[in-house]
């Protein structure tokens, strides 16, 4: 009986040290290849311990270099951060990316840890022209309103820059994320919508 107890905690001791090595690996690349579904390059790293928590989207670090990406604006999802919510920390940067008709220079979206509500940070620029082909898809809710007040602003068709430099807090509702505050606006529009969507983007490629 005592050595099949033995043999018996050496076998789960064996399988929880393999986890820990393999499993986040293995999880950072598949999170990698969500972020580049439409190109770029992406470096993913996840920490917990134990490892096995991962699975259920839980660790102490979730953290993100990005460049090239393509950020899908109008992504939907009920509970978009509810995987980033499970980490402590998280930090996340992409660079020379694009999400939707704007061109990113640098989005960040970070959290120091989990009682902390996320700061989200975006220099980027778009043009009236950029707008206006966008425009020809459909996207309804705010960030339609956003966009369509941005456009209406716009000289149709110029390749005039409109520079984009704000920052805000969100905090998680329910896997949500809510501005409680922004600094800066957009061409006079406040940018909450833009913000909160990106910070889906970014959460649904968890």
């Amino acid at each position: 009986m005592r050595r099949v107890l033995i043999i018996g905690t050496g076998t789960v001791i064996l399988l929880l040290l393999v986890t820990q090595l393999l499993l986040p690996g293995y999880l950072e690349g598949r999170v990698e290849d969500r972020l580049t579904k439409g190109g770029g390059s992406a470096d993913v790293t996840l920490n917990a311990f134990p490892a096995l928590t991962l699975l259920a989207d839980s660790g102490s670090e979730a953290k993100v270099r990005g460049s090239g990406l393509d950020l899908p604006i109008n992504a939907g999802g009920n509970k978009p951060l509810d995987a980033l919510d499970g980490f402590d920390k998280v930090d996340f940067e992409v660079t020379a990316s694009t999400a939707g008709p704007f061109h990113v220079d640098e989005l960040a979206l970070k959290r120091a840890s989990d009682h902390d509500p996320y700061t989200a940070t975006l220099s980027a620029s778009v043009t009236g022209r950029q707008l206006a082909t966008y425009a020809g898809g459909s996207v309804g809710g705010p960030l339609g309103g956003f966009l369509g007040g941005l456009a209406a602003g716009a000289v149709p068709f110029s390749d005039a820059t409109i520079p984009v430099d704000v920052n805000a807090t969100l905090r998680s509702d329910g896997g949500r994320p809510a501005v409680q505050a922004v600094n800066g606006t957009i061409a006079g529009l406040p940018a909450g919508p833009l913000l909160e969507a990106l910070a889906i983007a970014v959460g649904r490629s968890f």
